[in-house]
């Protein structure tokens, strides 16, 4: 991993898409704009309409700015369009992952629509005529280039698992606390993003911290890498593991001492999957494990088992065959995995991309130890590295 700050800002330019059919009124909010994040620092996309906004949404934005009364299509009277943005911003992709600002001209408009945009953080800006929406328009536009949304964010439960970027060609920035999140920029390529580690082990910290990681980053993709044990017989150690599903092994009923699971399972995203199956080709994999130490493990299976995930840390063979009885196919077990994906779900509503990628370390029986620890988290995190930058290219 190649260390240095991040270029500039994050280096490309802000890409913003202004909805607003008064061309007076938006050539005034572009000046605002261009004032305050710099001319060449901004690429401004136009629409007029509700509609044209919708087709444009299909693009990828770091800030939608939109009036609240506009026409839905060209030649119609415009209308309060507080109820469709409310919406795209609460269940559509283009909503989780953009930051919004909303303006009218309107004042009793802009009133009653306080209240629906505050509860997703929105600001209603009332554009007044005097230099007040000017300063107020402003300073979030500082806000938001500040918290820019980022193209991905990677989850890891342990700092040794952060570390295995260092074994990928990566360019790390500076470790920060954002909102007590323990981060560390990236940059994959052109994409920007943040590592993030959980304060410790576990479903409930790793559900805590991807859910408030995902409010504050709004990334494109979500991905946790590291290491997990293996069930013997159905994997081997040094194999790489991207489940196709999860799920939490405790759930469900003790009745007479025996627990009746209930086993709601998260899947990655259908599209995703293609992607993840042709990366874990022979060869793809063989050029991941170049360089690393013990070489033993070359030959290791890359595989899409089920890998459930639960509490404890299971160092026990019995405990591994009676979790083997919730799915026959089920092949790794860790703490984290079923909670980052289940996170991830909520949050896209559906879509995103989102997967995880882990290394079997120990076959979940009394023989575990450290020495192929650091072997499993660098796999992990090549294999995680190069799965984003193909999946945000095709996205």
């Amino acid at each position: 991993m190649e260390r240095g700050a991040p270029r500039g800002n994050w280096g490309d330019r802000v890409k913003i898409l202004l909805v607003e059919d008064d061309d007076a009124k938006a050539k005034l909010i572009e000046v605002v704009v261009k004032e305050e994040l710099g001319a060449s620092e901004v690429e401004i996309v136009r629409a007029a309409t509700v509609n044209d906004s919708f087709v444009k949404l299909g693009e990828r934005f770091d800030l939608v700015i939109v009036d609240l009364v506009l026409p839905q299509f060209h030649n119609a009277e415009p209308a309060d369009a507080t109820q469709q943005w409310c919406e795209v911003i609460e269940n559509h992709l283009a909503g989780k992952t953009s930051s919004w600002i909303v303006m009218t001209s309107f004042p009793e408009v802009a009133k009653d629509a306080r209240d629906s945009f505050a509860r997703h953080g929105v600001a209603v800006i009332h554009f007044d005529g005097s230099e007040n929406w000017e300063k107020l328009l402003s300073v979030k536009l500082h806000e938001n280039n500040v918290t820019r949304p980022l193209d991905f964010l990677i989850i890891c439960a342990l700092e040794k698992e952060r570390e295995g970027y260092g074994h990928t060609d990566c360019v790390a920035g500076e470790h920060e606390n954002v909102a007590g999140l323990d981060c560390q920029r990236v940059e994959i390529g052109k994409y920007r993003g943040v590592i993030v580690v959980q304060p410790g082990p576990g479903m409930i910290s790793a559900a805590i911290v991807t859910t408030k990681a995902l409010s504050i980053f709004r990334p494109r993709a979500v991905a946790m890498s590291g290491i997990c044990g293996g069930r013997e017989g159905e994997t081997e150690l040094g194999a790489l593991i991207v489940p196709e599903v999860s799920w939490n092994y405790q759930s469900g009923k003790f009745v007479n001492g025996k627990l009746t699971p209930d086993l709601v399972q998260v899947w990655i995203p259908p599209l995703v999957k293609p992607t993840l199956a042709r990366l874990l080709k022979k060869e793809r994999v063989k050029k991941l494990r170049k360089g690393l130490l013990n070489s033993e493990l070359a030959d290791a299976p890359a595989e899409m088992p089920p890998m459930v995930s639960g509490s404890q840390v299971v160092a026990d063979v019995d405990v591994g065959e009676q979790i083997g009885e919730q799915g026959r196919k089920v092949a790794a077990i860790d703490m984290e995995v079923a909670s980052v994906l289940f996170a991830a779900r909520d949050f896209y509503n559906g879509a995103g991309i989102f997967f995880a990628a882990k290394t079997v370390v120990d076959l979940a029986n009394p023989h575990k130890d450290d020495r192929y620890h650091e072997y499993g988290c660098a796999l992990s995190a090549r294999f995680v590295t190069t799965a984003l930058a193909e999946l945000l290219a095709e996205s």
